[in-house]
């Protein structure tokens, strides 16, 4: 009877053994394959100094002229906007491909839709890929020149549309800074009141401080408020061209008229 215990352990154990092996085997044939997170990435995104959007809405060039961004040759670019251009790439990772019944159809419209972007570092490009997303903006989709397989992008621990920025048009990318003037290259501001042009003046420089064009006597810290004022103000969105102003507001005659002259005129 022991003889026959042992045996039907020995039995239990081998059954045993070969669940464990079966299931370890069938786990490691049916996992999935480690996704690169740095697959659209480049290691030193300091070194980019031109930065290429190019879309069915036409082609945005972004490039480092020295001291400054510029865009499309243009305007000068708002480097708020290029930090979060930076830091998109920086972090953005594919967190799945895209799934085979989706492949397909989703790289037809990358390559119809979506923006083609392209990094370069001194005349050398260094990566580039197609990006999209769904209507509703919870998902976007990256996929790499010569590649057929997109991917869903995330930036790990947020919650955003990571394609939202690789979307802007133009004035999207331009500073929104209006009046881009300091004391160094200050030459004079004139304020036009056109429903009562007698409170109209012009700031002028007078030696070492600003003045009032035929007043002797001004209230200095007004005048250097006033100027701050304009000199901080900032547009929160430029109109694209072609874009029309509302009717209401083409016919409406503006309440002040500010030019501002630098010293070269």
């Amino acid at each position: 009877m022991q003889r026959s215990r042992n045996k039907y352990l020995i039995i239990t154990l081998v059954l045993m053994l070969v669940s464990s092996l079966g299931l370890l085997f069938f786990t490691h044939e049916g996992s999935k394959p480690e996704i690169d997170r740095a697959y659209f990435k480049i290691p030193e995104t300091e070194k980019i100094d031109q930065v290429t959007l190019t879309s069915s809405q036409g082609k945005i060039n972004l490039k480092y002229e020295g001291i400054r961004w510029r865009v499309n040759e243009r305007w000068d670019a708002d480097m708020q906007m290029i930090k979060v251009l930076f830091a998109t790439l920086q972090q953005a990772e594919p967190r799945r491909p895209v799934a085979a019944s989706m492949k397909d159809s989703i790289s037809q419209w990358l390559i119809k839709n979506g923006t083609q972007i392209s990094l370069v570092e001194n005349g050398d490009p260094k990566i580039n890929f197609l990006a999209g997303g769904n209507v509703l903006k919870t998902e976007t989709w990256f996929l790499k020149e010569g590649d057929t397989q997109p991917y869903v992008m995330n930036i790990p621990g947020y919650r955003v549309y990571v394609g939202g920025v690789l979307e802007l048009d133009e004035s999207g990318w331009r500073n929104k800074r209006i009046f881009d003037f300091n004391w160094r290259n200050f030459k004079s501001l004139t304020s036009r009141y056109t429903k009562d042009p007698k409170q109209s003046f012009e700031i002028e420089m007078k030696g070492r401080f600003f003045g009032i064009k035929d007043l002797t006597t001004v209230d200095t810290t007004k005048l250097n408020n006033y100027l701050d004022a304009v000199s901080l103000l900032f547009a929160s969105k430029y109109l694209s061209p072609g874009q029309h102003l509302p009717d209401s507001l083409v016919a409406t005659v503006p309440a002040i008229q500010i030019e501002i002259k630098d010293i070269a005129s």
